[in-house]
């Protein structure tokens, strides 16, 4: 169980960072591009970034916090080389998780929209194969 002695995000609180899509980052499937633009997949992973800029500073020495619900609308797509602004703001904060909205934007507006929920959990608790609670 997550210590009460933490200190906690706050709603509002909010943090951008920025990314360069690469043409790794394009839609894959199989091992093959199946579209040359910005992928989702990778969409979730700095969306899962943002969260955790917002959320590791508050964390004690001994817990942790892993993704556990992620909703995403993948709105319009990205080229490979545009620069794209991942904001993510505090919604709800309580003793076991932390809620996040997000936007990514790029040079002609929205790309993607939603929420991201991360759970806390014990240091080391995932390598355990224990679940993250439900």
């Amino acid at each position: 169980m997550v210590s009460p002695m933490r200190s906690a995000p706050r709603p509002g609180d909010e943090v951008t960072h920025r990314v360069t899509v690469s043409r790794d980052m394009t839609a894959r499937l199989f091992n093959r591009e199946v579209h040359p633009v910005y992928a989702t997949a990778w969409m979730v992973r700095h969306v899962e970034e943002a969260g955790r800029l917002l959320i590791e500073p508050h964390l004690m020495p001994n817990e942790d916090a892993t993704g556990y619900r992620i909703e995403l609308t993948h709105r319009r797509p990205a080229e490979v080389g545009e620069t794209l602004a991942v904001r993510a703001w505090v919604v709800d904060v309580d003793e076991r998780e932390c809620t996040v909205g997000f936007e990514v934007t790029g040079r002609a507006g929205v790309v993607g929209t939603g929420r991201f929920v991360q759970r806390y959990v014990p240091r080391g608790h995932l390598g355990a194969g224990e679940p993250t609670g439900g």
